[in-house]
């Protein structure tokens, strides 16, 4: 029936209000750090997914609600940290390989076998690769900040 496929894609695509995520966040930290056996909190994988989904998106996820999902994120289960990780190592790898370029083409005239290498990536790029490519300097530069404070923070929890 077509209103069930159109209900169902209604439902599909309610999309989480980042005030709701950062609630969750700020109510795990409280129970985490009260005296209290009353506890608030209660675990949602979807808020979960959805914070772990957005954490680099800086419009969705604040500086310090970032801060308070860093120390979710080092208290958390193996398997999302170690996902965690190689997502900032990924992210942090980009930025170093895009700021070299950028470095490189400073120095000298970029040639035309680079711009055809360059052509040749552009078209196998995933759609966060082309998000990224939209970001002005200031928050790739940004983003390689959040990766790095990722990665530091899960080191001194070994």
């Amino acid at each position: 029936d077509a209103n069930d496929e159109s209900k169902k894609s209604t439902k599909n695509t309610k999309t989480k209000d980042p005030a709701e995520a950062a609630s969750y966040l700020t109510l795990w930290n409280l129970d985490r750090n009260s005296e209290s056996t009353t506890k608030n909190w209660k675990f949602n994988k979807n808020t979960q997914s959805w914070l772990l989904r957005h954490m680099y998106d800086f419009d969705k996820v604040s500086k310090s609600t970032f801060g308070t999902l860093v120390d979710y994120v080092c208290q958390g289960g193996d398997k999302t940290r170690l996902r965690v990780e190689e997502e900032a190592k990924r992210r942090a790898r980009r930025y170093k390989e895009w700021e070299k370029k950028q470095q490189k083409e400073g120095d000298a005239e970029q040639d035309e076998d680079d711009v055809a290498d360059e052509t040749k990536d552009d078209t196998s790029s995933s759609p966060d690769d082309e998000e990224w490519n939209q970001l002005d300097d200031h928050d790739k530069r940004k983003e390689y900040k959040r990766a790095r404070k990722v990665l530091d923070s899960l080191k001194e929890q070994q």
